[in-house]
């Protein structure tokens, strides 16, 4: 009785596990999850910057690291939702973005790089000036550079209100 309970113990916990760790199809395609939040450090930064954090997750069997265009977060599409209206992405940095993600890139940054199950954190800035509630939202193409392969990976939704108060003391 004992080892058939211990089973089925131990069939509940891997159960368990495997659905806190489950992926959507994309993000097996790709073989990275995105997690964004708030940095809690913030030396130096003015208060009308906010400070995210994009965690890249290797959820492959392979080693993952940096290349020359991805350095610095330069595949990132940060998503603004200001009030519950969208903010357009700046000319300029899609532009970027889509040159990186177009490549070709050669050379790598040999100490970026993340084992599966391991990470690589970016941080992103941002400028809320005005008063009101911001939601931020990062998107990454899984196969830069092969767009007909490419899926799209989207992170997590942080929210994040500037009071009144906060907003005129920025100014």
């Amino acid at each position: 009785m004992r080892n058939i309970s211990f089973c089925v113990l131990m069939l509940l916990l891997m159960w368990q596990t495997v659905a806190l760790h489950a992926q959507t199809p994309e993000e097996q395609a790709a073989g990275f999850k995105l997690t964004l939040f708030q940095s809690p450090i913030r030396y130096g930064v003015p208060k009308s910057e906010q400070v995210l954090v994009v965690s890249l997750t290797n959820i492959s069997q392979r080693v993952m690291g940096d290349t020359v265009c991805s350095a610095f977060g330069a595949f990132y599409k940060l998503i603004v939702v200001y009030n519950g209206v969208p903010i357009e992405e700046k000319e300029e940095h899609r532009i970027h973005r889509k040159a990186m993600e177009k490549g070709p890139c050669s050379g790598s940054n040999p100490g970026r790089r993340a084992n599966p199950g391991q990470s690589l954190e970016d941080i992103l800035y941002y400028e809320t000036i005005k008063p009101g509630t911001y939601e931020f939202t990062v998107e990454r193409e899984g196969l830069p550079g092969d767009p007909d392969k490419s899926v799209t990976i989207k992170s997590n939704t942080i929210t994040i209100i500037v009071p009144e108060s906060a907003a005129s003391a920025q100014q």
